[in-house]
């Protein structure tokens, strides 16, 4: 499938790549972009929806390989099958998916017009003939089901259960999720006969939201604007040292307990680093110093956020420190449930304490 699908025909002319986030253009740079293009990264293709709005936020990209390749062994087409996805994109695995399906059908939705025509042009171009709708991919498209696979390239928040009506029993739900705290599951979902869907975290990703499910906080400085005034503040410190609490398995544990809170990064000279925690009207900061035997918070709002972040760390621990794909989620008609250790009798994931 890979092989003959090469995602070169795909990619537009001008992405972004690398740690920082470089602008490439084939026209005046060909060898640049054709190594890019070839390496084991993901392209940010678009900025800011496709607008000058200069903020450079990533809105549309192509995936590393390596993660398209997981995501389709994780949904496991048939030739045979009925596919959705929901994300087209450049229309690269939208193609790798008409590749597989020799007797099967996709159906790619995009939100973003532009977008959805480049992919068009890309794919008639290679001969590929999807059925190719622009509109919400959060709505499914009911009139192409059901489905045997649903596959979306965008995280949610919430699996709306719209995928769930739209996918045969024994079908397959593969999609990003995550929250505001942490963005980094990729979730697999069988579809049960009872109109439910269960199914555990798979792998790390990190992937662009649902347009309508986008940070709030997008766009604006998270020091600054999110955070107006820093220097009004509680001051206190703690012994727990805050290197661990970001470590991979931690955050998203962490993220399920205090779905609602965002948090940023800054590094400083050598391994010294701050962390900002916010909800929208609490914040919380802490100060790590190499050697230190207990670190700086500064708080301010109603909420004791670092306190429901110890606590939420604390509860990850005291459960034995499961990693990520120890858990999962059920989806029903009435909303999600995450579990942890499987669904029957399901250890339920909560705020923390005082949160």
């Amino acid at each position: 499938m890979f092989a003959d699908t090469p995602r070169l025909p795909y990619i537009p002319d001008v992405v972004w790549a690398g740690d920082d986030d470089a602008r490439i253009d084939r026209r005046t740079d060909p060898d640049a972009w054709a190594n890019a293009v070839a390496a084991d990264i993901p392209l940010v293709t678009q900025v800011d929806d496709g607008t000058d709005a200069g903020h450079m936020i990533p809105t549309s990209s192509a995936s590393m390989p390596s993660l398209v390749r997981l995501m389709l062994e994780q949904l496991d087409p048939r030739t045979d099958h009925n596919v959705l996805e929901l994300g087209t994109g450049t229309g690269w695995s939208t193609a790798l998916l008409s590749t597989a399906l020799t007797r099967g059908r996709v159906t790619s939705i995009e939100v973003d017009p532009h977008v959805a025509a480049q992919a068009q042009e890309s794919l008639f171009a290679g001969d590929f003939e999807p059925t190719l709708i622009v509109g919400d991919g959060l709505q499914g498209y009911k009139e192409d089901a059901p489905y045997d696979r649903l596959i979306a390239t965008m995280a949610v928040r919430r699996v709306p259960y719209a995928w769930v009506e739209q996918t045969t029993p024994g079908g397959v739900i593969v999609t990003p999720w995550g929250n505001a705290y942490n963005v980094s599951g990729l979730l697999r979902l069988v579809v049960d006969g009872d109109g439910t869907a269960s199914g555990p975290f798979v792998g790390n990703v990190n992937f662009m939201w649902a347009r309508s499910q986008r940070s709030a906080f997008d766009g604006r400085r998270f020091v600054g604007d999110v955070i107006p005034d820093p220097k009004t503040r509680r001051v206190r410190h703690t012994t727990t040292d805050p290197r661990p609490i970001r470590e991979e398995h931690a955050d998203f544990a962490i993220g399920l307990r205090l779905p609602d809170v965002e948090h940023r990064t800054y590094f400083g000279q050598g391994d010294r680093f701050a962390t900002w925690y916010a909800d929208g009207e609490s914040w919380a900061s802490i100060d790590y110093k190499p050697g230190a035997d207990s670190f700086e918070v500064n708080e301010h709002g109603p909420r004791d956020l670092w306190a429901e972040i110890e606590a939420a760390y604390e509860a990850w621990r005291d459960q034995g420190e499961p990693p990520r794909e120890q858990h999962g989620i059920t989806v029903t008609r009435d909303g999600q449930s995450t579990w942890l250790d499987g669904p029957n009798g399901r250890v339920e994931i909560g705020p923390a304490s005082g949160a």
